[in-house]
């Protein structure tokens, strides 16, 4: 064999060098591909719609669905709920259902006092608003959009309404039609500020200080005590009704009683003739030597009674 020259052997002492740096720039392109793509991966979650945002070319029109989507790495993207989300503003940890909570009860103003409302906000953001919204938030997103502001706005669009009703109307009698009124409130303020549905507005709970308390106590034991003197009222009215219809009944028996003796003896009055009294003393006579038969008007006895 020949031997090798002396830039063989020197290209096979390089050769594993240069495999070497192959490999070295093979793994950064892949971290540089794989950085790419990772930055250029967006996953919009169900229920919500991203909103696409460049410096060259602004806001897209066209939002994206649930799903991955690859962008640009120079594009953002922010993210908007558009199923129904629920907002919790209550001092109640059990009303979070598990999750964090936060102490963003309302106290408002109500006709004679102020009231401690615990509510439940159901919402989502209107699909066809969200990339205006982009542009009229500075980029802010859905959570961002309601945490930094509809919480504040809705708790004082809430205090706007409760003074059209009494502490009684919100604490019992007319939870439900308060429930409703803020609700239609809410969307006609929220709809057009925030682009933002609200689906129901409703009351969990309503808290009291302690003279509200008491004069609510007092207002309800008074309805109790009235609606207690009207049953008993009542009671005593279908008593006495009761007695006089058992009183008119016995007194038509009476009069039926005595018409019906009355007749009877009648009958027997008019039975009793000149002829039945003459056969009735022959067999008295006959059987017992004597007899006195009574009339109606006569009286006949056996003048030999006696003898």
């Amino acid at each position: 064999m020949e031997k090798e020259t002396k830039q063989e052997t020197q290209d096979k002492q390089e050769k594993p060098k240069r495999n070497k740096k192959k490999i070295a720039i093979i793994a950064v392109l892949v971290i540089i591909a794989g950085a790419f793509c990772a930055t250029s991966l967006d996953r919009v979650g169900q229920g919500e719609v991203g909103v696409v945002y460049t410096m060259r070319s602004g806001v897209q029109d066209k939002t994206l669905s649930p799903g991955y989507h690859f962008i640009a790495p120079w594009a953002t993207v922010k993210h908007y709920p558009v199923a129904q989300q629920q907002l919790v503003l209550s001092d109640n940890p059990e009303d979070y259902h598990g999750d964090e909570s936060a102490d963003w009860h309302v106290d408002a103003p109500a006709n004679g006092g102020m009231v401690k409302l615990n509510m439940t906000v159901n919402y989502n953001f209107i699909p066809d608003r969200v990339t205006d919204l982009y542009e009229k938030f500075n980029g802010m997103d859905g959570d961002q959009i309601v945490d930094t502001m509809v919480q504040n706005s809705i708790i004082a669009y809430i205090k706007e309404v409760t003074p059209q009703f009494s502490v009684m109307d919100i604490y019992s009698d007319k939870r439900s039609e308060v429930s409703k009124t803020i609700t239609e409130y809410l969307n006609a303020k929220l709809t057009e500020e925030y682009g933002i549905n609200i689906s129901s507005a409703l009351i969990i709970d309503v808290q009291l200080d302690e003279a509200l308390q008491e004069k609510v106590k007092a207002k309800e034991q008074a309805k109790q005590d009235a609606e207690k003197a009207e049953l008993d009222k009542q009671t005593a009215i279908a008593q006495g009704e009761a007695d006089k219809a058992r009183a008119e009944a016995a007194a038509a028996v009476t009069i039926t009683n005595a018409k019906a003796e009355a007749e009877a003896n009648k009958i027997i009055s008019d039975s009793i003739t000149d002829n039945l009294i003459r056969m009735t003393e022959a067999e008295a006579r006959k059987k017992h030597g004597w007899v006195t038969v009574k009339g109606a008007d006569t009286v006949v006895a056996d003048a030999t009674k006696g003898q």
